[in-house]
C-alpha cells in the first residue's frame, strides 16, 4: 500500500509540472517517498548561498587504456578543490563492450543509467568520456570534453554561488534500509524547471582495468555508480502545487531507499544533485555527496 501511494504521489508531480525533455521511468523502483512538500520563507530566514558544486562525470571502463588517466585527473581536481566542491560520478556504460565487458568473478559495475547518461546529455563516441556540470562551454560544441580539460573547465567555477541550496541527512533503517532527507532552497528564482538526482556511489570496487602498462589486477574503482532512484535526468523537484521557483522557495524531499545487497554499505555514498531538462540547458545547479555511514 505505502509503494502504491508513492507512485500515485509521483504520477501527479511528473503530471502537474512542465518538462522540456521528459525523464525516464523506471519499471522497477525500489524508492519509498517520505515527503514531498514546499513552502516560502520569510525573507529573513533565506540563508546565504552555498558555492556551487562541481559535477564531473567520468565515463569510463575497465578495458580502455586512457579511461585510469581520466580517473586520476578527475580525483586531482576534487582533491585540490577549494571554496567549490567537488563531486564525482564514475559511469560504466554498458555500450562500447570491447571496453566495458568486465573481467570474470568480478563486480558487473555497468548500468543502464550510465548508458543513458552517455548516450542522451554526453552523445559520447568514445571512451573515456564526460564533461562538468553538464555545461557546454565557450568554445565547445558539446558537453562531451577531453578529461584534459576538465580541471580549467572546474576552475571556471571558483567563488560562483549557486542558485539552489542543498542540505541531505540520512539515517539508517536497518542493514540495507536507509532515509534520505533533503532541503532544497532556492536563494535565487531559476529560468529553468528544476529536477532532482539521486544515485548510489560505491568506492574502492576491485577490479581489474587496463592502463598503458598492461593490467593492473589490483585496481581499485572509487565513486562508481551502482544504481539511481530517480531517472538518469532526474524527477520534477516542484510539488505539483508550485509551478515556478523563487527567491526563498524551500522544498522538503524524503526518500527511503533500499541498498543492493552486492553494495558495500561502508563503502557508499549518495550523490544528490539539482539539474535542468531544457534542449539547450541541462546544466548542474548543485551537488553534493554524502556517505551513507
Amino acid at each position: 500500500m505505502k509503494k502504491l501511494i508513492a507512485l500515485i504521489v509521483v504520477v501527479a508531480a511528473w503530471s502537474a509540472c512542465k518538462e522540456s525533455v521528459p525523464p525516464i521511468i523506471f519499471g522497477e523502483d525500489s524508492t519509498l517517498i517520505l515527503i514531498d512538500t514546499a513552502y516560502v520563507l520569510a525573507s529573513g530566514d533565506i540563508p546565504e548561498a552555498q558555492f556551487r558544486g562541481v559535477l564531473i562525470e567520468d565515463i569510463t571502463g575497465v578495458k580502455c587504456v586512457n579511461c585510469p588517466s581520466a580517473a586520476a585527473a578527475a580525483s586531482e581536481i576534487s582533491a585540490n578543490a577549494t571554496t567549490n566542491k567537488v563531486v564525482i560520478l564514475g559511469l560504466y556504460p554498458t555500450g562500447f563492450r570491447a571496453l566495458t565487458f568486465p573481467f570474470p568473478d568480478y563486480i558487473d559495475p555497468r548500468t543502464e543509467v550510465a548508458q543513458n547518461i552517455g548516450a542522451n546529455i554526453y552523445q559520447f563516441a568514445s571512451l573515456p568520456a564526460g564533461g562538468v556540470n553538464r555545461k557546454i562551454f565557450d568554445g565547445e560544441t558539446k558537453r562531451d570534453i577531453s578529461f584534459n580539460t576538465w580541471e580549467n573547465r572546474s576552475n571556471s567555477f571558483e567563488g560562483e554561488k549557486s542558485d539552489v541550496n542543498i542540505e541531505v541527512v540520512i539515517d539508517q533503517v536497518n542493514d540495507s534500509t536507509f532515509n534520505v532527507n533533503s532541503n532544497f532552497i532556492f536563494t535565487a528564482a531559476t529560468d529553468s524547471d528544476p529536477f532532482v538526482t539521486l544515485m548510489l556511489l560505491e568506492d574502492n570496487i576491485k577490479h581489474p582495468q587496463y592502463y598503458s602498462g598492461g593490467t593492473d589486477k589490483e585496481y581499485k574503482h572509487k565513486h562508481v555508480v551502482r544504481k539511481a532512484y530517480t531517472p538518469y535526468n532526474g524527477t520534477p523537484l516542484l510539488p505539483g502545487e508550485i509551478s515556478e521557483t523563487s527567491r526563498g522557495l524551500r522544498v522538503e524531499k524524503g526518500w527511503q531507499i533500499i541498498i543492493p545487497s552486492d553494495v558495500d554499505v561502508d563503502e557508499a555514498s549518495i550523490a544528490v544533485f539539482i539539474n535542468y531538462n531544457d534542449e539547450e540547458n541541462r546544466e548542474v545547479a548543485q551537488c553534493t555527496e554524502v556517505k551513507l555511514k
